[in-house]
């Protein structure tokens, strides 16, 4: 295997828990957009704005409940990559429960995408705590890399810089206008 190249079984995730008691792996296409950082693309993923709005309701709602019962709702979790190696971005979620490794990998060619999840429970709190989780993560992941791609043209486009994807340069060559975009 060519160094630098991740597959399912050579994620950054299995490196820390070679045998997780909770495995799962989502790979989605990156639509035709042309980001080469794992670290971009795991942070697109798990962003409060990549959320479908109805998870993002539901939190709503719960820290309204929360503030009736004058309590401090729990901080937003951010996932940050702990690391990069590679085409792979490593994101750490340890709790004294739970141990978490989630690797975001860009597929050799740049057109595929892959969420690696691994989870060692360390108690049984754990294994009770992540039980519900197991039944909808595999899809919950999906809904989200799939996103990602939106995510990161919204994010190109409020930045000023050129939406820079295959399918926008296939369609200007096609029109004869070569692949330099417009100044604005």
């Amino acid at each position: 295997m060519t160094e630098g190249h991740t597959t399912a079984s050579t994620s950054l995730a299995l490196r820390d828990i070679p045998v997780p008691d909770y495995c799962d792996v989502v790979i989605v296409p990156t639509r035709g957009v042309d980001e080469t950082d794992p670290r971009v693309w795991a942070e697109a993923i798990f962003s409060h704005e990549n959320t479908p709005l109805g998870r993002r309701g539901l939190l709503a709602l719960r820290d309204e409940a929360v503030r009736l019962l004058d309590m401090v709702p729990p901080p937003a979790k951010e996932y940050l990559a702990d690391e990069v190696v590679g085409s792979e971005a490593l994101i750490r979620d340890d709790d004294e429960d739970l141990q978490v490794r989630i690797g975001v990998a860009l597929l050799p060619g740049g057109q595929l995408l892959q969420v690696t999840t691994a989870v060692k429970y360390r108690s049984i709190r754990g294994r009770l705590k992540y039980g519900p989780r197991r039944l909808m993560h595999a899809a919950a992941v999906n809904t989200l890399a799939r996103r990602s791609p939106t995510t990161l043209r919204r994010r190109t486009l409020t930045s000023g810089r050129p939406v820079r994807s295959v399918g926008s340069q296939a369609v200007r060559k096609a029109l004869g206008r070569g692949t330099e975009y417009p100044s604005r």
